[in-house]
């Protein structure tokens, strides 16, 4: 069978093959593709809006509830008063949700490494602008129509 020729359809492929392969891969340490998304968003912050998570990762808030819940649950993150807004909540990663995330990113690097056997080191990293200009532009987007 040969590949489709459509660039939507071709992204939705090669993202379900991503996700297939790190739930696989994360399955030792009981996350899935999305909740490892969200810890990595909260590796980087010092704490964020569930409202921000939920843009960040393109999930309804609804579902990002959740998700910090479970987390919660497990001690590897952690809402707390917004210091700017007390109305409001940040979320922050904990000290064991760090030292997991950081394992789960092994696990989620190796699986990366499955699913792109066939690219060369400058494919991979021309691959990985090109996306990354995708979501910059847009988290523009998203960011000008607030």
């Amino acid at each position: 069978m040969r590949a489709p020729e459509n660039i939507g359809l071709l992204l939705s492929l090669a993202s379900a093959r991503g996700v297939a392969s790190a739930n696989v891969a994360l399955g030792p340490v009981e996350l899935n593709s999305r909740s490892y998304s969200l810890l990595e968003q909260l590796a980087g912050t010092d704490g964020v809006s569930q409202r921000a998570l939920a843009d960040a990762i393109r999930l309804d808030p609804s579902q990002i509830v959740a998700m910090i819940d479970g987390l919660e649950r497990r001690g590897l993150a952690e809402r707390r008063p917004n210091p700017a807004d007390r109305r409001q909540k940040s979320v922050v990663i904990t000290g064991p949700g760090r030292t997991l995330f950081h394992r789960a990113r092994a696990l989620v690097e190796s699986s990366v490494d499955e699913v792109l056997a066939g690219l060369d080191d400058l494919e991979r990293e021309t691959l990985r602008g090109l996306l990354q200009r995708i979501v910059r532009h847009d988290a523009a987007r998203l960011e000008n129509a607030s």
